[in-house]
């Protein structure tokens, strides 16, 4: 009896892993920032994105309490991404960033964003994940009846792993693969004055940009820190909870983009 719930266990995980994880290749190209930033950490994670790129196109400014405002008329990027939209038509008045979250058109925004990105194959899709997830479930429950039958050496591993398939993220190997790649490509670097660069250079709004979407925190901590904590970018909570204190003198724009102007930035 102890076989058989070893056996049922392990093809479940087998069958999990594989729902969760295929296919290996995915339609990386025109991804962007903001894609690749809900591939990384979903949605929450295009919202920031979304919100530096227009905060770097001084499009996007923060009122003393913390809550994100327009700054008169704002166009669209020149690939405007369903968050682009929502997040432009949202803040017609000044909103905290939770209230923006919450407004239905960027929610639905940003599953249009994970729909996109399930049909590249860099997600698992929303059915796929709730039977991988099941199944899981399922194979976790046969590894411990395995265990309670005496087959203590192949149900523990056995119920670990279908443990870590109910727990891993939505991306497939793909999708991992894509980050993995971007991430060596573009190392968040160290900000040292002695090796930084101007904003206003060409490109640096874009690259500031992508390099949030790929190291999420770390990169808003480096390029934009007092607007960050001030909005709630960084989680917590915003000014309006603390001290209100403006990005004006010390923001994107009046400061410095890191790494060196020989090469080895981002």
């Amino acid at each position: 009896m102890a076989t058989i719930w070893t056996v049922c266990s392990a093809a479940g995980v087998l069958l999990a892993a594989l729902l969760r994880w295929l296919p290996v290749r995915g339609r990386a190209e025109g991804l962007g920032a903001v894609r690749l930033a809900a591939l990384r950490g979903g949605g929450k994670a295009a919202l920031a994105v979304v919100v530096v790129e227009y905060r770097l196109a001084g499009a996007l400014d923060a009122d003393r309490g913390g809550r994100l405002r327009l700054r008169g008329r704002v166009d669209l990027p020149a690939e405007p991404t369903p968050v682009h939209r929502a997040v432009r038509s949202g803040l017609a008045r000044p909103l905290a960033l939770p209230d923006l979250a919450g407004r239905p058109a960027v929610q639905r925004s940003r599953r249009e964003l994970r729909r996109d990105l399930a049909d590249r194959h860099l997600l698992c899709g929303t059915a796929r994940l709730a039977a991988a997830r099941l199944i899981s479930v399922a194979a976790a429950g046969a590894a411990v009846t395995a265990i309670l039958h005496g087959a203590v050496v192949p149900g523990a591993p056995l119920a670990a792993a279908a443990l870590a398939l109910l727990l891993a993220g939505p991306r497939t190997v793909a999708g991992r693969r894509e980050l993995a790649r971007l991430r060596r490509l573009h190392p968040l670097p160290p900000a040292p004055a002695a090796t930084a660069r101007p904003v206003d250079r060409p490109g640096a709004a874009e690259e500031a940009a992508l390099l949030v979407a790929l190291h999420g925190r770390r990169a808003l901590r480096t390029l934009l820190p007092v607007f960050s904590a001030g909005t709630g970018l960084l989680g917590g909570r915003t000014a309006r909870d603390v001290v209100s204190r403006s990005d004006e003198a010390h923001g994107f724009h009046h400061g410095w983009i890191p790494g060196s102007g020989a090469g080895n930035g981002p």
